[in-house]
C-alpha cells in the first residue's frame, strides 16, 4: 500500500510538473538582444525590434518551442552608445549564459558587439545596423537578415539619377553607418550619373541644432538634400531644413534615407516638415509579404492598434532564422547553429531569406531585401496611404513637388 501511494505521489508530482512547464523537457533556452531603450539611442527603433522578436518568440513557443525547450529573451539596453553595447554583450554571454544573440540598432554599437560575439564565438543576428565595415570583417558569427549600406546606396542613387538633377548635398551623421552609407551613395552615384555634383557633411548624431548647416544650404539650395541621420538627429534636422525653407520647396527635393518614415512616431515628431518629404521604405503596406508575413503583420495590429514597421519584421526574421538554424543543426553548440544558418533557405515575412557566402559587404548578408521609395503628400499620411514613387516597377503616383 506505501509502494502504491509513493508510486501515485511522484506520478501527480511529475505531471504537475510537466503541465506547470508547459511541456517542456527541460528549462529554457535563453537568447540575448541589445537595443537602445534610453538616450542617446533612437528608443523608437529599439522597441519596434522588440516587438518584433516577441512576436517571433511567442509564435516559437506555440509550436512547442525549440529541441522540446521554452525559448526566452534577455534584452540590454545599448542606449545607442558603443562602450555599453559592448558591456551589455559580454554580460549576456557570460552572467546570463545565452546560446545566441540577436539585436542591434546602430552600426557604431554593432561593430562592438560583433568583437565580442567573435570572441566568444557566440552566434549573433543582426536586427537594423547597415553599416558595409561589420559585414566587411568576415566574422562567420555574424549575420544578418536586415539591409545594408550598399543596398541603400544604390537604391538612393538609382532613384536621384532618375529625377534629371544636377546637384545632391548629403547629411550624415558622425556615425559608421552615416559616413559609410554617404560614401557609398556618393560613390554609386558617381558611376551611374556622373554629370550629378554629389558632396556630404558630416554632422555629430548628438546635437540638438544644425543651423550652421541649414544655412550653408539655404544660401545656395542644391537639387536634391539627402538626410542620414538616426532619431532624435533625424527629426530635428528634417524640422530645421523645413523651418529655414530648405526642403523639401519646389526647387530641392528631401529625401531620407534612414527609413524614418516608417517608424510609429515620425508624425509625433515630425509636423508640416513631412508633407512632400522621399524616403526609402523597406516596408510599405502594398508590398508583398509572405504568409509568414500576414500572419506576423496581423497579430502585431491586434497587439498595438497600429501598422508593423520594416523593424517589427526584421526583429522577427533575425529570431526566426536562428530559431530554424538551431532545428536543423538540432543543437546549440556554436559550430552547428553557424553551419545551419550559412546553409538553410527560409521563409521570412518578406521573401525566403538566405546567405550570401561571398567575402566583402554582403558576406552572410540577405543580399534581396525588398525596398521602395515612398512620398507623403499629407500631413499625417498614414505609411498605407503614401505614394510609391520609385522603382518603376512598384511605382504607385508620380512624383509631386511643393
Amino acid at each position: 500500500m506505501k509502494r502504491r501511494a509513493c508510486a501515485t505521489i511522484l506520478l501527480l508530482m511529475g505531471g504537475w510538473v510537466f503541465w506547470s512547464g508547459v511541456g517542456y523537457a527541460a528549462g529554457p533556452i535563453v537568447i540575448g538582444s541589445v537595443e537602445p531603450f534610453s538616450p542617446p539611442g533612437s528608443i523608437a527603433q529599439g522597441s519596434e525590434a522588440v516587438a518584433g522578436i516577441k512576436l517571433a518568440v511567442e509564435m516559437i513557443n506555440e509550436k512547442g518551442g525549440l529541441l522540446g525547450r521554452k525559448v526566452e529573451v534577455k534584452f540590454e539596453d545599448s542606449m545607442g552608445i558603443p562602450e555599453k553595447g559592448r558591456a551589455a554583450t559580454e554580460k549576456l554571454i557570460v552572467k546570463e549564459k545565452v546560446s545566441l544573440i540577436v539585436g542591434g540598432n546602430h552600426s557604431s554599437v554593432c561593430m562592438a558587439m560583433s568583437e565580442v560575439a567573435h570572441s566568444y564565438k557566440v552566434p549573433f543576428v543582426n536586427v537594423n545596423c547597415w553599416a558595409d565595415a561589420i559585414r566587411e570583417k568576415g566574422y562567420e558569427e555574424w549575420f544578418n537578415t536586415s539591409v545594408n549600406n550598399s543596398r541603400i546606396s544604390v537604391g538612393g542613387a538609382e532613384f536621384v539619377k532618375s529625377l534629371g538633377v544636377k546637384r545632391v548635398v548629403a547629411l550624415a551623421e558622425n556615425t559608421d553607418f552615416g559616413i559609410g552609407l554617404a560614401r557609398g551613395f556618393q560613390k554609386y552615384l558617381k558611376t551611374i550619373a556622373p554629370e550629378i555634383q554629389c558632396k556630404y557633411t558630416v554632422l555629430d548624431r548628438e546635437a540638438k541644432d544644425f543651423t550652421p548647416a541649414i544655412l550653408e544650404l539655404k544660401k545656395d539650395p542644391p537639387d536634391v538634400v539627402v538626410t542620414i541621420m538616426d532619431p532624435p538627429a533625424g527629426y530635428i534636422i528634417i524640422n530645421q531644413l523645413y523651418e529655414y525653407g530648405v526642403a523639401p520647396t519646389s526647387k530641392t527635393l528631401l529625401l531620407d534615407l534612414d527609413a524614418l518614415a516608417e517608424l510609429p512616431d515620425f508624425w509625433d515628431n515630425i509636423k508640416q516638415a513631412g508633407k512632400y518629404l522621399t524616403g526609402i521604405a523597406l516596408f510599405h503596406p502594398s508590398m508583398k509579404l509572405t504568409d509568414l508575413g500576414k500572419e506576423v503583420r496581423k497579430r502585431h495590429r491586434q497587439k498595438t492598434g497600429r501598422e508593423a514597421s520594416r523593424v517589427v519584421f526584421q526583429g522577427f526574421d533575425a529570431i526566426w532564422l536562428a530559431a530554424k538554424a538551431v532545428e536543423k543543426a538540432g543543437s546549440l553548440e556554436p559550430d552547428a547553429v553557424i553551419k545551419a544558418m550559412r546553409e538553410i533557405k527560409v521563409e521570412g515575412t518578406r521573401g525566403t531569406i538566405s546567405m550570401n557566402l561571398e567575402k566583402g559587404p554582403f558576406f552572410q548578408q540577405w543580399v534581396e531585401v525588398p525596398y521602395s521609395i515612398i512620398q507623403f503628400t499629407e500631413v499625417q499620411q498614414p505609411l498605407a496611404k503614401a505614394p510609391i514613387v520609385f522603382p518603376p516597377e512598384q511605382k504607385t503616383a508620380e512624383l509631386v513637388r511643393p
